[in-house]
């Protein structure tokens, strides 16, 4: 028999020849599904996601804010009641999104809304819903988070959808938002969609952005486009923050280009930044660089 002390510390009755045979059974089996998985591309584990809704007391119980979890994590409901509406599908949970958000009365409830349509893992479902905030008439700092969303969902129609915002949007913080969703999408043309926003002669809030990120971009493209703007473009704004982004570049791979500039700009001030983001970099070719440009003056 086991004491109630061995019961809590998770001992069990002690196996029979017959749980232990089984016992090493599952194991041999977990052993080879292991060895066969090897060198082969790792199974992706869908988590199911858990939307809850806090409403506020009342007559008419007002939507007040829209969270989610991993079903698989705990959830502090801070004392308030819950009811389980059990599990949907993604086109019924989509339809009841949209709804919500039709109805919704708080930015703040609306907010978790589109965070939770562009949860939803297909875009088929997500796009239609986060393309209609986004082009409609509802604050600016919601239709930035469609943008982002929509970014999220890394579909060639969304960057089309996003390129045509950041080139025409009324707002500048929506602008921007479609750039920076632009460089949340893993396709190559999302690339090259940043590269025509940041030649483009038009609006500077959105080559700037376009600029930025293509200095946090794990691209070959990247450091030849940003150096040819630093050395090309009219605007000095734009070269200096080209500078700036040739600094930014995974792996080092602005600093050949950075010390090009820093010896040779035209512009003694793109010059001068040029120098003062090598000094920033711990790459060694950067130092004698700037050693070398010392000895030369």
């Amino acid at each position: 028999d086991l004491t109630i002390a061995e019961i809590l510390a998770g001992k069990t009755v002690p196996g029979t020849a017959k749980d232990a045979s089984r016992d090493i059974g599952r194991a041999a089996a977990t052993a080879l599904e292991r060895i066969e998985r090897r060198g082969k591309p790792e199974r992706k584990v869908v988590k199911e996601l858990g939307f809850f809704l806090e409403y506020g007391p009342g007559k008419q119980p007002v939507l007040a804010e829209v969270r989610m979890s991993n079903l698989d994590l705990s959830f502090d409901f801070e004392g308030a009641p819950l009811i389980w509406l059990g599990k949907a599908s993604a086109d019924e949970s989509m339809r009841l999104t949209e709804a919500l958000y039709g109805n919704a009365q708080e930015d703040e409830a609306r907010e978790g809304l589109i965070a939770a349509a562009g949860c939803h893992g297909e875009a088929r479902l997500a796009l239609p819903f986060l393309k209609k905030v986004l082009s409609g008439d509802d604050p600016d700092d919601l239709r930035k988070d469609a943008a982002f969303w929509i970014g999220q969902q890394n579909d060639a129609g969304g960057l089309r959808l996003l390129a045509g915002t950041a080139r025409k949007d009324r707002s500048e913080d929506v602008r921007e938002g479609a750039v920076f969703g632009i460089s949340q999408i893993d396709l190559p043309e999302a690339v090259d969609e940043l590269i025509a926003l940041a030649r483009e002669e038009g609006r500077r809030d959105v080559r700037k952005q376009a600029v930025f990120w293509l200095g946090q971009m794990a691209s070959k493209k990247a450091g030849g486009v940003l150096e040819e703007i630093a050395v090309d473009d009219t605007d000095l704004d734009i070269q200096e923050h080209a500078v700036f982004a040739l600094s930014q570049l995974p792996d080092n791979e602005g600093v050949e280009a950075l010390i090009r500039l820093a010896k040779t700009h035209r512009d003694p001030r793109v010059r001068k930044r040029a120098v003062f983001w090598l000094g920033e970099s711990e790459d060694p070719r950067a130092l004698e660089a700037i050693i070398g440009i010392l000895r030369d003056k």
